[in-house]
């Protein structure tokens, strides 16, 4: 995804603007390739995955898929029925 991607997105269930953390980078090209947007306003997270952006519906979303990378990004769902984000303590 290209980094001037990230102002025309917006959450596709509130419309409001997305906040991104990136996580892996291509310099050359000038790409994200993993990253968190969330949305400040209805706190529903969504992540960027070889340079995709996943905004797709909770309902067709697969937690278990995305469990692994949010662990590795320093995340975890709350109770796994949310699309709500807690860090992961030391």
């Amino acid at each position: 995804m290209k980094d001037s991607l990230t102002d025309k997105l917006c959450c596709p269930v509130d419309k409001h603007d997305l906040e991104i953390e990136v996580f892996a980078r291509d310099e050359v090209a000038g790409e994200i390739l993993e990253a968190l947007m969330t949305c400040p306003r209805c706190s529903r997270y969504f992540p960027v995955i070889y340079g995709i952006p996943v905004l797709i519906p909770d309902e067709y979303r697969d937690r278990s898929l995305e469990g692994r990378l949010l662990k590795k990004w320093g995340y975890r769902l709350d109770d796994g029925r949310t699309n709500r984000l807690l860090p992961i303590e030391d």
